[in-house]
């Protein structure tokens, strides 16, 4: 890997305008990234069952859906007191996502 050569720099304009294009990379990149994270704060329950199930992506899409759709009958079961929360769906979907994986582990051993 062979480094970025480093801009010459030999006088006051010269690093003004390196300062300034330094100092929009680092906005874009940081606005990039806060895009990135409300991204997954938004969806975090989709991207971990998409990523997570062991199937192709149309089928992790498919069998993501029917946990959230499992996930909603269950919570609504719930007291008030839980079915509010943000952790009970989050721990259901990752239980459901080992299980799913567990389970094709074995069926595919015998």
């Amino acid at each position: 890997m062979n480094p970025k050569p480093v801009a010459k720099i030999d006088n006051l304009e010269k690093l003004r305008m390196e300062k300034l294009k330094l100092a929009t990379f680092c906005t874009y990149q940081e606005k990039l990234i806060g895009l990135k994270m409300e991204y997954f704060r938004e969806n975090h329950m989709q991207i971990i069952g998409e990523t997570m199930l062991p199937y192709n992506k149309l089928q992790n899409h498919k069998v993501n859906n029917l946990l959230d759709s499992v996930n909603d009958i269950i919570l609504n079961l719930l007291p008030g007191t839980l079915r509010d929360k943000y952790l009970p769906n989050l721990v259901m979907k990752l239980v459901q996502v080992l299980m799913v994986r567990t389970f094709r582990k074995q069926r595919n051993k015998a």
